[in-house]
């Protein structure tokens, strides 16, 4: 830093806020540092910066990334914009395990990030304790799409009305023995689509069955399993189903075509995440979309403003949600898209 100081006839400490960003330069001396950069080739010693600041500039995000397209979706918009905001972004997969997820945040924390993004799980005290305990020492943290009951900062998609709308738009067609696919509880999330779908059946009067409620537990080879064997042993028809994610979309779809039953001549189908290939199944998808972008743009946005303002009271904001309306609800397409909030 010396060497680019010399160079550009300026102070270490000048160079110091041009690398860093900390304080306004003149343009014109912020252009003689740069090209004092280039010149000697220069590259901030990143590890002894975080020795002496305690941090690294750097975001840590844990979810299940690997296994569902919507989080790497989710998670790109993330750093798109935290690289514009200066920061690096460094990710883990918690493969939607607690002990997994408890593992994952004591690694990235020892890297000394500045600050946390988290998909939360519920159930697991040892996952709940390492939280409470961030949260107790006041470390930027932020959960990202589900729920949670801890006081943190957190953002995630409208599930409970949009479940219902689900539920209800396929009564409207006249199905009342309608099934619902279950992600898994450990999830907040999953946990409100169920309400919806609940609030749906007690309100609007359908079959109450408690074996309507499939157990997909979040995992497309799961609910495949299940949604087959539900079929093959019910004595009722199931009319129409109600799956609650993207990835027990695809298995279901699976046990409909190992039933030889087709959608939604056989059965109505809608599903909670829409996805990128929705509409290029046969027939095209009814899903309720997330706004991954708004959710990823709620969370820096928090998340920044939390390691700025470390004392200020913890925000949960719920996104809208939007209702694509295809042909796998067996009421043909027309327009019907409108936010739920």
């Amino acid at each position: 830093m010396a060497d680019v100081a010399r160079l550009a006839g300026v102070s270490t400490t000048t160079v110091s806020h041009v690398l860093n960003k900390t304080r306004k330069v003149a343009p014109e001396t912020e252009e003689l540092v740069w090209r004092a950069v280039e010149r000697t080739g220069y590259r901030q010693n990143l590890a002894a910066r975080a020795l002496a600041t305690q941090s690294t500039d750097t975001i840590a995000v844990a979810m299940s990334v690997v296994t569902n397209p919507y989080f790497a979706e989710l998670v790109r918009d993330i750093d798109r914009l935290l690289r514009s905001a200066g920061y690096t972004m460094i990710v883990a997969d918690t493969n939607d395990d607690p002990l997994v997820a408890v593992d994952v945040i004591n690694h990235l924390l020892a890297r000394r990030v500045s600050g946390l993004v988290v998909s939360p799980l519920e159930g697991s005290p040892e996952l709940t304790g390492s939280l409470v305990k961030l949260l107790d020492d006041g470390f930027p943290l932020l959960f990202i799409d589900r729920r949670s009951t801890l006081p943190a900062d957190q953002v995630y998609s409208e599930c409970v009305e949009s479940t219902y709308r689900l539920t209800a738009h396929l009564a409207e067609q006249g199905h009342r023995r309608i099934g619902f696919v279950q992600g898994s509880l450990t999830s907040m999330s999953a946990s409100d689509r169920l309400a919806g779908y609940l609030k749906a059946v007690d309100e609007l009067g359908l079959d109450k069955d408690p074996r309507l409620i499939i157990a997909g537990e979040s995992d497309e080879h799961t609910a495949e399993e299940r949604v087959l064997a539900h079929l093959t042993a019910a004595k009722e028809p199931t009319t129409g189903l109600v799956v609650a994610n993207n990835q027990m979309t695809l298995g279901t779809m699976r046990a409909l075509r190992r039933r030889r039953l087709k959608v939604p001549r056989d059965l109505a189908l809608v599903c909670y995440d829409d996805f990128e290939w929705a509409d290029l199944f046969d027939p095209q998808i009814t899903a309720i979309a997330q706004n991954a972008a708004t959710l990823a743009e709620t969370a820096v946005d928090l998340l920044l403003s939390r390691i700025e303002t470390p004392d200020r009271a913890p925000r949960s904001v719920t996104i809208p949600t939007e209702f694509h309306h295809r042909d796998s609800c067996g009421c043909g397409r027309r327009k019907h898209r409108g936010s739920t909030r």
